[in-house]
């Protein structure tokens, strides 16, 4: 394959990858604990044939009726939260695996992609009541770090903010344009970077000063967080930040406490 090819197949991988980990996988970690009793069912639902069957239907050229099968399951008393982790996330990288072996083409998977989002989609509006923004909350913006395409941290620290109350924004690009735009003509209390490349350190700290700057908040704390910055407590002061998020479900303690040690600084 000559080089133009291989950054293209690059490229539409790491484009499959985005899907999945800042569009399908997400959503599937966070699914809301419904107030339905429980019933464990045994996890054949997470043997490969279960996936395989569901993956080569995604993958067929008509649409199939993949959504009344799954709410069957919720009925028999199925957790959302097991139905998309145990069902819906390994056929989303099986179908991701599948692609990187050439057993399909980027079409295929494309489409495949498309209903998967359009089954949790189906599903988080089956079972999950829309939770109402408090006016008061407070807002962060979170964004990757410069050159940064891996956002599935990210997305899963912006679904606990938001069940916290917090008003979430998220900008995903790799480049920082968005994000300036947004810290220009809005207020955040607190933008949160997310890092995995050690690679891009030195940009994430040449980037957080211009943050900073634009920002209409002039007290604005930062928050990073990502496996650059996993065991690593001296890049947090390296690259300009206030605190460091290890796991994504300590971020609203973690924004909490830097702006109620705000409060008690004035």
């Amino acid at each position: 394959m000559n080089s133009g090819g291989v950054h293209r197949t690059l490229r539409w991988r790491d484009d499959l990858a985005q899907v999945v980990e800042a569009e399908i996988i997400p959503r599937l970690m966070l699914a809301h604990r419904g107030e339905r009793p429980v019933r464990r069912i045994p996890p054949r639902l997470s043997a490969a044939d279960d996936i395989d069957r569901l993956g080569a239907l995604l993958l067929l050229p008509e649409d199939r009726d993949v959504l009344t099968e799954l709410r069957r399951l919720l009925d028999d008393g199925m957790s959302l939260e097991e139905v998309l982790t145990g069902l819906l996330a390994p056929t989303a990288r099986h179908i991701g695996r599948l692609w990187e072996e050439d057993v399909c083409d980027f079409l295929q998977v494309t489409t495949a992609m498309a209903r998967l989002r359009r089954l949790v989609h189906d599903l988080e509006t089956l079972c999950l009541d829309p939770r109402p923004v408090d006016p008061a909350s407070r807002r962060v913006l979170l964004a990757p770090a410069p050159g940064e395409t891996h956002t599935f941290g990210l997305t899963l620290a912006g679904h606990f903010l938001g069940e916290a109350g917090w008003e979430v924004t998220a900008s995903f690009e790799p480049c920082l344009t968005d994000a300036l735009e947004r810290l220009r003509a809005e207020w955040f209390d607190v933008l949160g970077l997310s890092l995995s490349c050690d690679v891009h350190v030195e940009r994430l700290a040449a980037a957080v000063p211009v943050l900073r700057r634009a920002s209409r908040n002039r007290d604005l704390r930062v928050i990073v967080g990502g496996p650059a910055f996993a065991g690593r407590p001296d890049r947090i002061r390296l690259v300009g930040a206030d605190a460091a998020v290890e796991d994504a479900r300590q971020a609203p303690g973690i924004l909490q406490g830097l702006l109620d040690l705000r409060i008690r600084a004035c």
